[in-house]
């Protein structure tokens, strides 16, 4: 073992050593909390999927003729960072840490998940500001300082979110890719023949601006995630004697640990709940940074398509790839493969379609990865634009997240990474969770306006500041 490995070992241990006392203390906040605000919010994000799916695919025409950045743009870029790498690698890497039973907490916490993503989306927006660039911006750190008015509690917001996702998410997704990619395509120094590609093509999209990469998103993420549902299903009927097996071993293992895992209940609950938010980020304020940038009439609007996005994101796309792996045999047969993330997928499809699934991952793996990163880039300029909202700023983070993108993507472990993003991502979940709590009365005042105006025949609902019963911090509308 060289010494470079030896290192990279340490500093696992060390950020999976913290990761498990951060994610002590998120799990309280992001399930406790979650329920709270789906009894609070009357189980919206179930009994009002009718009205959440039509407002978050009604709008494909918004935003054609203007500058601005329309509702269902923000869809798709909050879900380009959603539907990535999390949804392919990281439900086989569930499946393998945590056994089949991952997938049911992966549900739970989805549905649970989604009414914080409700909260917290709706807050970006009634607290975002408009930036010199004529664009909205918001998110944690904007309602922490606007809201609570604690600036240096939205520093500490916006640095630990640039950490997570300019670097922990960013770096996760760009090896993952770069991994699907070698496996596919074997030749020399293939790991830094694609990162060279991945980051001059994150380059080519980020210096163009933020309208510029809502335009991207909207136009690639429906097509590429339908792509994906439509691959997906094919692969599963080559198995399709499995399919039922599959279901039986998800409710099997919800509760039971696999013989071949060890550990105890808790191993699968928690797994679940790493890799669900790490795929939908419910509570983690991510994507309520991509929500405030909205150009909406009602701040509940974005809340509620936000909502949806969760849902479609977990209890969708993700279950169809846990199909995918599960219908393939048993537990037993699946964990033999001695595989994981990614490279599982490609072994089993490729095992019933031919190499030519090798290549179809790697490719689905190449786009969901920039997709994603193009909406952590996003997240991560709201937040620089926050400490300091300043040309040189948003150089620094878009040479940040291109260069974090070009190494990790020269790494052949993503270990490393996962454990680093997971860390971060714990703290964020327990920082945001916290500070949405603490505003959760404006979301319902907001919310109670919305159905108000909605049972009272207007179709499409305007927000005023007055509707709140203080309006402190409160500055886009007027």
């Amino acid at each position: 073992m060289s010494i470079m490995d030896t290192l990279n070992g340490e500093i696992s241990d060390l950020f999976w050593f913290v990761d498990d006392y951060f994610w002590g203390i998120s799990f309280v906040f992001l399930i406790g909390l979650g329920i709270i605000f789906t009894i609070k919010l009357k189980g919206l994000q179930i009994l009002k999927i009718k009205e959440t799916s039509s407002l978050a695919l009604s709008g494909v025409s918004e935003g054609k003729k203007t500058s601005k950045i329309s509702s269902f743009e923000a869809f798709c870029i909050g879900m380009g960072a959603r539907i990535g790498v999390g949804n392919i690698a990281g439900v086989a890497t569930a499946i393998m840490m945590g056994g089949p039973g991952a997938v049911f907490w992966m549900w739970i916490f989805a549905i649970i998940g989604s009414a914080s993503s409700f909260m917290e989306s709706t807050l970006a927006q009634i607290f975002k500001e408009k930036k010199e660039d004529g664009h909205f911006y918001g998110g944690p750190a904007y309602y922490a300082s606007k809201g609570l008015g604690n600036r240096k509690l939205g520093i500490i917001a916006a640095v630990l979110l640039v950490l997570t996702f300019g670097v922990g998410f960013i770096g996760v997704q760009s090896c993952n890719a770069s991994s699907a990619l070698s496996g596919a395509f074997d030749f020399e120094n293939n790991h830094l023949v694609f990162a060279i590609i991945i980051a001059a093509l994150a380059a080519l999209i980020l210096f163009k601006g933020l309208k510029a990469a809502a335009k991207f998103s909207a136009r690639v993420v429906p097509i590429m995630a339908v792509l994906w549902i439509v691959f997906a299903l094919v692969a599963i009927c080559f198995n399709i004697d499995g399919v039922v097996n599959a279901i039986a071993m998800i409710f099997q293992y919800a509760f039971t640990v696999p013989s071949a895992l060890g550990g105890a209940i808790g191993t699968i609950i928690v797994t679940g709940l790493k890799r669900g938010v790490f795929s939908n980020e419910a509570g983690l304020g991510s994507v309520a940074n991509i929500a405030a940038t909205a150009n909406v009439k009602h701040p509940v609007k974005q809340g509620m398509i936000q909502s949806f996005g969760v849902l479609v994101d977990t209890l969708v796309v993700c279950t169809i790839t846990a199909f995918v792996v599960l219908s393939y045999g048993n537990f037993a047969e699946i964990s033999a493969l001695g595989l994981k993330g990614a490279n599982l997928v490609q072994a089993i499809t490729a095992d019933s379609m031919g190499n030519i699934a090798n290549y179809i991952i790697a490719l689905f793996m190449f786009i969901f990865a920039f997709t994603s990163l193009i909406g952590y880039y996003t997240m991560s300029e709201s937040n620089a634009r926050f400490i300091k909202d300043s040309k040189k700023n948003i150089l620094l983070v878009r040479i940040l997240v291109i260069i974090v993108a070009f190494c990790a993507a020269c790494v052949t472990d993503v270990t490393i990474m996962d454990a680093f993003s997971d860390t971060f991502m714990a703290a964020m979940a327990a920082v945001n969770m916290v500070i949405v709590a603490l505003l959760s009365r404006k979301v319902f005042e907001a919310y109670a306006d919305y159905r108000k105006q909605k049972k009272a025949g207007v179709e499409e609902p305007e927000f005023h500041k007055d509707a709140l019963s203080d309006a402190t911090g409160v500055t886009e509308w007027e």
